[in-house]
């Protein structure tokens, strides 16, 4: 009688895949030395298996031992290091950690020039990255003591913003983006720094002429003194390069009408409306253009609160309903959409609707 036997298969889970490429690459590093450039290929596939698997520790860890090694090989500068750059920066959007993101966004901005011409779209996307990630840290930070740090960004955002909007190859595809950027800047500066300025740059130390306006008061005080002209010349310039566009003259109509510049604020709404009038058939909070998103994968999700208001013709709301009363601080969320400025309704492309009904879902973020 033959005698029967019976195996077993052992299922190979995600994990043991990743360790046994782990084995194998630390075996083939002993082998060829710590350094050599054939283990990049191994090493990044590793990470790659990390990421699937959720091992964000060991992924990192990974993407850093292929980083080093390119910059052993390739230098400092090396383009080598690009590709995996971009493999932390999705792994840090994949464990929605931004304070990595914000620190590698940074360093692929330096490594493709610091948005320093002449541009190539790489850099130019660095940069964009960059300034968006920073942008998305500073909403929620207190900015209280912060003035240098804020007025250095400032000033990069700027200054890359004037350069690329004067390009000739680059200005037309990449004015716009960056000059919505600058504006997110002054709309986060109105909304948040109120006249605390602290600015360490007038200490007698540092009273140098370069650290100082005319007027001879800090420089932060001074910027959102003129707040309003500068971001009225940074829509201007963006319009005087695309005078026909909607995104651009609607930009500049919510500038006006936040700062309740009516006249102007309507007759650039009237021209945004002529090119997309469907738009104007309902009322929206400022601004739209440009809009204050957030990064999603940084941000808590908050509960959508169905909100019904009446909207006068000067954007201002009143009898504000919520749908839940169980929702969290019910009087604190009133006042925040109270504060609120909204752009009415347009009938005909015409002038504003002197009610206009909203109806519509907010999601409290702090």
């Amino acid at each position: 009688m033959r005698a029967q036997t019976m195996t077993t298969e052992t299922a190979v889970t995600p994990t043991g895949v990743l360790d046994e490429a782990v084995f194998a690459l630390d075996a083939m590093q002993r082998e060829l030395g710590p350094y050599h450039p054939d283990l990049v290929a191994p090493t990044l596939a590793a990470a790659a298996l990390a990421t699937q698997t959720g091992a964000v520790s060991r992924a990192e860890e990974l993407y850093d031992r292929a980083l080093h090694t390119v910059r052993v090989n390739d230098g400092l500068y090396g383009d080598q290091q690009l590709p995996i750059l971009r493999g932390l920066l999705d792994l840090y959007l994949i464990s929605g950690d931004r304070e990595g993101f914000e620190k590698r966004a940074d360093y692929q901005f330096r490594l493709l020039g610091s948005g320093v011409p002449p541009f190539n779209s790489a850099e130019l996307s660095a940069a964009g990255e960059f300034f968006d990630v920073t942008l998305d840290a500073l909403i929620d930070a207190s900015w209280e003591g912060k003035s240098r740090e804020l007025l250095r960004f400032h000033d990069r955002v700027e200054a890359l913003t004037e350069a690329v909007c004067a390009d000739a190859e680059f200005g037309m595809d990449w004015c716009q983006p960056f000059s919505f950027r600058l504006a997110r800047f002054y709309y986060l500066l109105e909304y948040k720094l109120d006249v605390f300025v602290d600015d360490p740059r007038f200490e007698p130390r540092l009273s140098g002429a370069d650290w100082q306006t005319l007027e001879r008061e800090p420089r932060m005080e001074a910027l959102q003194r003129r707040l309003f002209q500068q971001g009225e010349r940074v829509f201007d310039r963006l319009l005087a390069l695309k005078p026909e566009d909607h995104d651009a003259l609607s930009a500049l109509a919510d500038w006006h009408w936040f700062y309740q510049k009516r006249p102007a604020a309507i007759r650039h709404y009237q021209a945004a409306c002529q090119l997309r009038p469907e738009r104007f058939e309902y009322p929206a909070p400022l601004p739209e253009y440009p809009a204050l998103s957030k990064y999603r994968a940084f941000t808590e999700i908050g509960v959508p609160v169905g909100v019904t208001l009446e909207i006068n013709e000067r954007g201002v709301p009143s009898d504000i309903v919520l749908a839940s009363l169980d929702v969290e601080g019910p009087l604190s969320l009133k006042r925040k959409l109270r504060a609120t400025r909204f752009r009415p309704i347009f009938d005909d492309c015409k002038d504003p609707r002197p009610v206009s009904l909203l109806n519509s879902e907010f999601v409290r973020l702090d």
